[in-house]
């Protein structure tokens, strides 16, 4: 079911999150008081408005009461930052999430406003998209570039057909790393593997690679 979310905030962290949201198909707000950084996102989210986040009456207009997450991304304004997740309980929103610049500040928001804090050295903007959206990726590694491994349920249309019949290195050049299944990982691979209900497949490739597959994965922007 898709979800209206708003990201308030866009730097580098808050603009990764409003792209890979309206990437997976998701509503997206964005609100900055920066107008080349709106600018720059304007077609890549579903509306993006030019203000300060620490504005109630700015974040009203903006449509932030009728969403059912927002995600405060910047931090470098502590003040800011703190003013704009009170504001957003007081609006009434469901989930309110923070970025927090340290320890201390992050312990602040959690006290008075934060359902959830993250820390960029602990959670990436693309863990936190596949935690929000995805029902299907159990974990991604970004290896830098294009590279990335996913970790993800095998689909119904691979289940009872093989590594072989699939071909996913021949047609996507996508390798399939090994298979979690139950608790045990399988690394001996061959082409006579089959894939069964349940499978974990860590598969390796590139973005756009994996993306032909229509796994269910986010992109790299």
């Amino acid at each position: 079911m898709k979800k209206q979310f708003a990201v308030l905030g866009l730097g580098r962290f808050g603009s990764k999150v409003a792209r890979e949201l309206f990437y997976k198909k998701q509503e997206v707000i964005v609100v900055d008081k920066d107008e080349e950084k709106i600018q720059s996102i304007k077609d890549e989210v579903t509306h993006a408005y030019l203000g300060d986040i620490s504005d109630e009456q700015v974040l009203i207009e903006a449509g932030i009461p009728d969403c059912d997450v927002v995600v405060i991304a910047e931090s470098s304004n502590v003040e800011s930052n703190l003013m704009a997740a009170q504001i957003c309980k007081n609006l009434g929103i469901k989930k309110v999430i923070c970025k927090a610049k340290n320890t201390l500040h992050g312990n602040i928001l959690k006290k008075i406003a934060a359902d959830q804090v993250v820390y960029p050295e602990q959670d990436t903007a693309i863990k936190l998209v596949s935690k929000l959206t995805s029902e299907g990726i159990l974990d991604y590694f970004d290896l830098g570039g294009e590279l990335n491994i996913v970790g993800i349920t095998a689909p119904d249309k691979m289940i009872n057909k093989t590594l072989g019949d699939l071909e996913l290195r021949k047609k996507f050049n996508v390798t399939v790393l090994g298979i979690k299944r139950s608790s045990e990982i399988v690394f001996n691979l061959t082409a006579d593997t089959k894939i069964l209900d349940g499978d974990v497949l860590i598969a390796f490739g590139e973005v756009d690679a994996l993306k032909k597959m229509h796994l269910d994965i986010t992109h790299s922007t």
